[in-house]
């Protein structure tokens, strides 16, 4: 049964990579229509990132919690 929860974890793991992926390739989308609000699209971007990526943190968290404590 544990081995089926840190199955889901890294299925997640994997899901905020392809988040992070999507989110850059629309961000350079977007300067590249419009170069004269890169500075926003960027900003808002670079928090969106450090926002996908504490999830991915908190799932990591998770997964070695389950894997080596419970």
């Amino acid at each position: 049964m544990n081995f089926i929860g840190l199955g889901i974890a890294c299925i997640a793991m994997g899901l905020a990579a392809i988040g992070e992926g999507w989110a850059v390739s629309k961000g350079m989308e977007g300067i590249g229509r419009n170069p004269s609000s890169a500075k926003d699209i960027r900003t808002t971007m670079i928090i969106g990132l450090g926002l996908i990526e504490s999830i991915a943190i908190y799932i990591l968290v998770v997964a070695i919690l389950m894997a080596f404590v419970i």
